[in-house]
């Protein structure tokens, strides 16, 4: 179980701390690109990836327009206006993911690659001065005056680790240092008995750090008593349902084309082919596979709700590090919702996503927090997306 005041003092950035998280955060994005070609840094349009010029343009737009450009207001049709215009990177047309479609971002003008660094250096050195003296004021007044920074910090992490897919997705070489993630040997049951209680879900929006709009607000449930999987289900384990029900496998698996080799199927690897192991968590599985595996091996995906709750309270539940989790649930607002000053974030996402939990081995370990709602379409198979099972 990840230690909570990892994560708890992730949310809780401020000061000194939360501009070396900055300068952290930038180091990461430019080390997962800047040993491509000019040419990877323009792959085909395709579905999930975006040009890289594009991508660091605009995180670094989004990071300049919250921080430097307030206050904020919306148009007729609902689009974040700044009252102050472009420092480094724009128009913001360009550059707002809510507003350019996905194939114009191959055709839209943008500086070059030298250029672009100097432009990126110029914003973060900016948003860093504009860090505020917090030390005294009350805890939620510092969360608000503290908002757009942590939110910079987060929204930067989640593209790194989509830089980590689109390398990925492309079949360019793993980032230097990524190792694949590994599961613990089998040292006791493989299931946690987790006892029904009143359970908190969710987080307060204000005076405990940084909370994304969809965690809140926390409500109070009741949750039915129920096993669920230590780990994350086994690259090997998941093979056994394969073969033994003739699923049509993940679009990046195969059959070992050596068959004198084993074991005899193996999971794509950025650029190269994983076994597909005991000690490798099933990876690269969408939701729907993954209840196909359920329906085999008679159990089912946890909730959301039975996933945060374990993961807060059960010693040797182990999460984060490896693969996001698929859940059962839909990516739904909590009662009593309200979108925060980004509302493109969650909202447009309602109904038709599915919740993810944890963090995977690309993920940024202050991403990784037991409250954190993940969500894709759950066809997508190209992020880092694994699952566990509960008892039916």
């Amino acid at each position: 179980m990840t230690k909570p005041d990892s994560w708890q003092s992730a949310r809780r950035l401020s000061g000194p701390a939360l501009a070396d998280a900055l300068r952290d955060t930038r180091a990461r994005t430019w080390a997962l690109v800047d040993d491509l070609s000019d040419a990877q840094w323009l792959p085909p349009l395709q579905n999930g990836v975006n040009p890289v010029t594009w991508e660091l343009a605009h995180l670094a737009w989004f990071a300049e327009f919250w921080i430097l450009r307030g206050p904020h207001t919306r148009d007729a049709q609902g689009i974040a206006v700044a009252q102050r215009p472009p420092l480094f990177l724009g128009p913001d047309e360009h550059l707002d993911s809510a507003r350019l479609p996905h194939a114009a971002r191959w055709t839209t003008p943008l500086p070059s690659r030298a250029a672009l660094k100097t432009l990126l250096d110029q914003q973060l050195q900016a948003c860093i001065q504009a860090v505020p003296h917090t030390s005294a004021l009350q805890a939620d007044e510092a969360d608000r005056a503290l908002y757009f920074h942590r939110l910079a910090l987060f929204h930067e992490d989640m593209h790194a680790e989509a830089f980590c897919w689109m390398r990925s997705s492309l079949g360019y070489a793993a980032p230097q240092g990524l190792a694949p993630p590994t599961l613990q040997a089998a040292q006791t049951a493989p299931v946690l008995q987790v006892r029904g209680c009143q359970v908190s879900l969710g987080r307060p929006l204000e005076g405990f750090g940084f909370s994304f709009d969809n965690e809140s607000p926390p409500q109070t449930l009741a949750l039915a008593a129920f096993d669920i999987d230590r780990q994350p289900v086994s690259a090997q384990v998941f093979v056994e349902f394969l073969e033994a029900t003739g699923h049509t496998p993940p679009a990046r698996w195969r059959q070992n084309p050596n068959q004198a080799t084993r074991p005899a199927w193996q999971i794509c690897w950025f650029d190269s082919w994983l076994p597909a192991s005991a000690d490798l968590p099933a990876l690269h599985v969408n939701a729907l596979d993954a209840e196909a595996y359920c329906r085999w091996a008679g159990r089912r995906l946890p909730t959301a709700l039975e996933w945060e709750h374990a993961a807060q309270t059960q010693p040797g539940f182990t999460w984060g590090h490896g693969v996001w989790e698929w859940t059962s649930s839909t990516f739904a607002a909590y009662p009593g919702f309200a979108p925060g000053p980004y509302q493109e974030y969650s909202q447009p996402w309602f109904g038709d996503h599915r919740e993810l939990r944890g963090g995977a081995f690309a993920t940024h370990a202050r991403m990784h927090n037991p409250h954190y709602r993940n969500f894709f379409l759950p066809q997508r198979s190209d992020i880092f997306s694994g699952f566990r099972t509960v008892a039916l």
